[in-house]
């Protein structure tokens, strides 16, 4: 495992419409692990869970009401081709096509004349679990609770992760891919009735594939969830909202050690992703995570020990443009604050 020094990075989302353009900011901002981004306002194709809806067996999307969901009985007859695919280790069946991810195909297509800095090369993927309560079947029903189709949905993830992995390698043989759990804030709350031990058997799936692939494994998580869940997954690299969870998340300080000496990297989402960004500024950040590491110095941990990354809280694609652009630059000036 490499030990990072607070190089920044983004979560996905983007607001811009224009795959030019988005790169164009991803560039410019992040040259020692640029990503691809996700274009949401382009095209409902690129919201976080139809973007990786390609190979899944039911889908039904509907472009005009911005809606997906699975059809039960589609689902059901589609299921033996979508597994034999699996098995079959035909990652190209389950790519992701262009219509899909703008974004990614022009960050593919500019790399090499725009990335040339590049340490790593970061793309994601939804995790299993949001997608699976988010994403419902033909009567609102979530997939979640049917295990057949949130097995294949786990399975089908994987597999987009694996294709992305081999098409960035051909960009740098460093690659990181985060999956993506904003929903993991809803586990083991009143609401949600999913056993511990699905989520994580989905989860250990997905991470499974990323490393097999030879790339490193990170999740995000925007929320307070079950942290010491993700700490001991094996995850390479673990992303939080620092900006409002840091509290939270440090009263698991024997697991953050343990995850730590195991030589894996926290992943600081220190710049608000909201308006908040709006009130404060790269020095004040900067201020901010010096004072979460002396907090875990004071619980014991090293903090030069610590390999660490920068980003926003979340992703950007909801904000405006100028506002997004403000807090891209925001992540890159913190990110050279702290290594300086």
């Amino acid at each position: 495992m490499p030990k990072f020094g607070f190089e920044a990075t983004g979560i996905g989302s983007l607001p811009f419409k224009d795959p030019k353009a988005a790169c164009r900011v991803v560039f410019d901002n992040f040259k020692e692990i640029p990503f691809w981004p996700q274009l949401n306002n382009r095209s409902f194709k690129e919201h976080m869970y139809c973007q990786f809806s390609e190979g899944l067996p039911g889908v039904v999307i509907d472009q005009m009401k911005r809606s997906m969901h699975i059809d039960s009985e589609t689902a059901a007859s589609g299921m033996e081709k979508a597994y034999q695919k699996y098995l079959d280790g035909d990652v190209e069946y389950f790519k992701i096509s262009s219509p899909f991810a703008e974004g990614l195909y022009e960050f593919i297509g500019s790399f090499k004349k725009e990335a040339n800095r590049a340490k790593f090369v970061k793309g994601h993927v939804t995790g299993p679990i949001s997608f699976a309560l988010s994403v419902t079947d033909e009567t609102k029903r979530s997939l979640i609770y049917d295990k057949d189709i949130f097995d294949i949905v786990t399975k089908v993830l994987a597999m987009k992760a694996r294709w992305q992995i081999r098409e960035l390698k051909k960009l740098s043989r460093d690659v990181i891919i985060f999956v993506d759990e904003p929903y993991l804030v809803s586990i083991g709350s009143s609401y949600i009735n999913i056993p511990a031990g699905d989520v994580v058997r989905s989860l250990d799936e997905i991470f499974s594939a990323i490393r097999e692939e030879g790339a490193l494994s990170g999740v995000h998580c925007c929320g307070n969830t079950d942290w010491p869940l993700l700490l001991k997954r094996g995850v390479d690299i673990l992303n939080f909202d620092a900006y409002n969870f840091t509290k939270e998340f440090f009263l698991y300080h024997q697991d953050i050690k343990d995850f730590i000496q195991r030589g894996s990297t926290i992943a600081w989402g220190i710049v608000p992703s909201s308006e908040a960004a709006d009130s404060t500024d790269p020095e004040s950040i900067a201020k901010r995570l010096k004072a979460a590491l002396k907090a875990l110095e004071d619980k014991g941990i090293d903090a030069s020990s610590v390999s660490s990354l920068v980003t926003p809280s979340c992703g950007l694609g909801t904000l405006d443009e100028q506002r997004a652009k403000r807090i891209v630059g925001m992540v890159s000036r913190v990110s050279d604050i702290l290594k300086g």
